[in-house]
């Protein structure tokens, strides 16, 4: 079985690929989303979620690398 399926050079090409299409439209589409969502009236936990819900997915990115590293990028 082939253990490395994505590769270093395939998880930072997917990371790049990433970057450039949150930048360019789903950063702005999370943040419009949460905008409306707190408008129509959520609470304060799910505002606060929604107003740092790029930051959160930012944080998980970087788990994320640091898990690929961690666990199978090394082999």
């Amino acid at each position: 079985m082939n253990k490395k399926a994505v590769g270093p050079i395939g998880a930072i090409f997917l990371l790049i690929f990433f970057n450039i299409v949150w930048f360019v439209w789903l950063g702005g589409w999370v943040n419009e989303a949460g905008q409306i969502a707190i408008s129509n009236g959520a609470s304060g936990l799910e505002t606060f979620f929604y107003t740092y819900l790029n930051f959160f997915i930012f944080i998980a990115q970087i788990l994320g690398i640091m898990a690929f590293i961690y666990f199978g990028g090394s082999e």
